[in-house]
This record gives structure tokens, sequence and C-alpha cells, in this order.
């Protein structure tokens, strides 16, 4: 899935109506109803305030086409984050009509178009499926188990030494039951596992 780090605007353009495309980290409906007020507001002038979002939770999907044709504004921005794997973010585009209709195939290119644009302007980020897990063992054990999580290139988030040592890791989901396996097997079942979450990472 992709994270939005930087957003900037798309910007497109076809006989005389402009079609300019904002996007925004969303968390829930709510947060995507305030954007869109503040959206209407600031472009009150225009005619349509088209929009789509997807948040990560899958529970919530929805598109709207602002009294443009039906399914010629918000499914078409909706399909491309979806096929982007672009979740948690809310695309909205604000028309300004140019005089001159451009058709159902007309407006699915507009919308898209200014979203594809604003898209590549933006920065995102990659984010897996992933578990952060806590580990507590013994000082002895720490050379081996520092060599392991090197070799495997294991990313490291914290380490503490005290009475003994914790480290902090994050691991794909995929790969989380056989290198918490093969830690076991290392320390002779003596680590000891104090959390995990599972969350969405950037592990690039």
């Amino acid at each position: 899935m992709k994270k939005l780090i930087e957003a900037r605007e798309g910007i497109y353009i076809e006989k005389k109506s402009k079609f300019i495309c904002h996007l925004f980290n969303v968390s829930d409906p709510d947060e995507v109803a305030d954007i869109l007020k503040s959206e209407k507001k600031k472009y009150y002038d225009a005619r349509h305030h088209c929009y789509a979002y997807v948040l990560s939770d899958g529970n919530n999907v929805k598109c709207s086409d602002d009294g443009e044709p039906s399914g010629t504004a918000g499914r078409p921005m909706l399909d491309i984050l979806q096929k982007e794997g672009i979740t948690d973010v809310l695309c909205v585009v604000i028309r300004y009509f140019g005089g001159t209709l451009l058709g159902t195939g007309g407006l699915v290119r507009a919308y898209s178009s200014a979203l594809k644009e604003a898209i590549d302007n933006s920065d995102f980020q990659n984010e897996t499926e992933s578990v952060i897990v806590k580990y507590k063992y013994a000082y002895n054990l720490d050379a081996r188990i520092s060599s392991f999580l090197r070799e495997k290139k294991i990313k490291v988030l914290s380490s503490d030494y005290s009475d003994s040592v914790e480290i902090t890791i994050v691991l794909t989901k995929e790969n989380y039951p056989d290198t918490d396996s093969k830690l076991k097997d290392l320390s002779n079942g003596t680590i000891e596992k104090t959390d995990e979450t599972v969350c969405m990472y950037a592990l690039d």
C-alpha cells in the first residue's frame, strides 16, 4: 500500500474546462467531511467538487460525481486509487466549467487525468503489513542474535542494555513466524517476547 508523504496538485484543462485535483491524508469519514466542506468554501465558484477516498480499514470506500453524469468522475477516481494501492487518502477534483460539454468519455478522461497528474506530482511511501516485536534476552546471546539480524537485514527500531538486552524489530507479517522460530532456536528457547503489534509500516 502507498502512504501519502507530500501532496501536490494536479491540473488538467480541456476545452476551457479546468480540473484541479487535491490529495489529502485522511483517517476517518468525519475528517473527509471537514475537508470537503473547506474545499467547497474555498472554491465556492466552481461548478463541481467531485471526490473519492479509500480508508485502510477496508470499510470506508466512497466516491461522488457531485452533479456530473453518473460514473464519470467519482468512480474513475476511486478505481485509480484502488489500482494504485493508495489508502487513507481523499482526492478532490474541482471543476471550472469552460462552456463546452465534454461528453461522458471526455469527463472520465479529464477527472482521471487530473488525479493521475496529482499522484505523479506527489510523494508516496510504500507500506507493508508488518509486525513490530519486542524481545528480551540475556547478554551472552547478543552477539549471536545481532549477527542473525544483520545477516537477514532485519530492521532494529530500538535496543536497550540494562539487566538484559531488549530490542524492538520490525518484520513483514509473512516473515514473522519463521524469524520468531529462528530466534527461539538461537536462544535455546530462552528469548522472551514481551510485545507485538501488527501495523502498516514502510520497510523501504
